[in-house]
């Protein structure tokens, strides 16, 4: 009984990792470089333009949370949710919208298979070339299993007057 059921709980975590490796291309998740790429392709695009967002969830690992860390006045909140939800909700909005965020630099560290990025970006809405709307960072905790990158959180928090982006954060 003990064997059945470690055989089932590990035909059930691998179908779940295998259902999730299936919507993304492997050059996608070879680097930390590759991934973070993939994430901004995958959100960006034109008015109207369906976004891939079950690619989009494949990029992390099951259970994987997404935040982000707001300012307002002189306070700041964080809302936190996990990859699925962000994509359910953040897809139509970006087809709707016309959105594009575009990677400023990028700073990985890395031991063996964990790793962490630090992504500094700029939004802009409507087009390619339209107005920037924000710029911020991404930082990602990521894992090497299975053969692959994985994203397992991503926090971002956008530029403020409080806390602008440093020079040494754009190169």
């Amino acid at each position: 009984m003990k064997s059945y059921l470690l055989f089932l709980l590990f035909s059930i975590v691998s179908y779940t990792c295998l259902a999730q490796t299936t919507a993304i291309s492997h050059q996608d998740v070879a680097s930390v470089e590759a991934i973070t790429a993939a994430g901004l392709r995958i959100i960006s695009g034109p008015k109207g333009q369906a976004r891939d967002m079950d690619a989009f969830k494949a990029l992390f690992l099951p259970g994987a949370q997404l935040g982000g860390v707001f300012f307002k006045d002189d306070s700041s909140f964080v809302r936190i949710t996990t990859a699925e939800k962000f994509a359910e909700r953040n897809g139509p909005a970006y087809q709707n919208l016309g959105f594009y965020e575009n990677q400023l630099a990028l700073r990985v560290e890395q031991f063996g298979n964990i790793a962490t990025a630090f992504q500094t970006y700029e939004t802009r809405t409507g087009s390619k070339d339209g107005k920037i709307e924000d710029r911020g960072v991404n930082t990602y905790q990521l894992v090497y299993d299975q053969g692959r990158w994985w994203i397992a959180s991503l926090i971002f928090t956008p530029e403020s007057a409080k806390f602008t982006i440093p020079e040494k954060y754009l190169k």
